[in-house]
């Protein structure tokens, strides 16, 4: 089994080294996973151009989408995640929802929507204002590219204060690493 980590994070934080924990249990149950951090590739804004998408396979766009979709297409399940920016994802994520679009609407992996998912949020505000951004990912994109298993929010301190990933430090989250392993586990299962 492959699962495919998307990292929606502007910043190297708290969404991250979630991530990166979740790669360990993974790791322990021998279970492939790789991470695609959106901030390290070079993600156009999709530019709305339906009369190319809806009649080709693939974008007219040439960036680092196509080989994240060619992962998308290859993984067996998905791990997005991304830090909360006024209850709705970073810019940087909503331009990677945006434009991986194409894998439905040009059916480039018929199977897209029996793949599992977890969503998961984080930030600064109470979790249940924070599940605001985790449910418009799970079900305003996720309904589209998988089946979403779980979603889950995690609250950290104010990163604009210097709090700066604390999510597994501050007592905000007592059960984090359950509450992961959980995830890891609702996955694969």
């Amino acid at each position: 089994m492959k699962v495919l980590s998307i990292c929606g994070s502007p910043r190297r934080g708290n969404s991250e080294t979630i991530l990166l924990e979740m790669q360990k249990m993974f790791r322990e149950k021998g279970i492939e996973n790789e991470i695609v951090l959106l901030r390290e590739k070079n993600i156009e804004r999709c530019h709305g151009c339906v009369e190319f998408c809806n009649h080709n396979p693939g974008c007219r766009l040439q960036d680092d989408m196509k080989g994240i979709i060619d992962q998308m297409v290859k993984a067996d399940a998905f791990v997005f995640i991304c830090p909360n920016y006024f209850q709705m994802p970073p810019g940087l994520f909503k331009d990677f929802i945006d434009r991986s679009n194409i894998i439905f609407n040009c059916n480039l992996d018929p199977n897209i929507k029996n793949k599992k998912s977890v969503v998961i949020c984080v930030g600064a505000d109470k979790p249940h204002e924070t599940d605001v951004c985790t449910n418009n990912i799970a079900n305003l994109y996720c309904r589209y590219v998988s089946t979403v298993v779980a979603t889950k929010s995690f609250q950290t301190k104010s990163e604009l204060k210097g709090n700066l990933n604390d999510v597994f430090e501050n007592s905000l989250n007592p059960d984090i690493k359950k509450d992961i392993r959980n995830l890891v586990d609702l996955l694969i299962g």
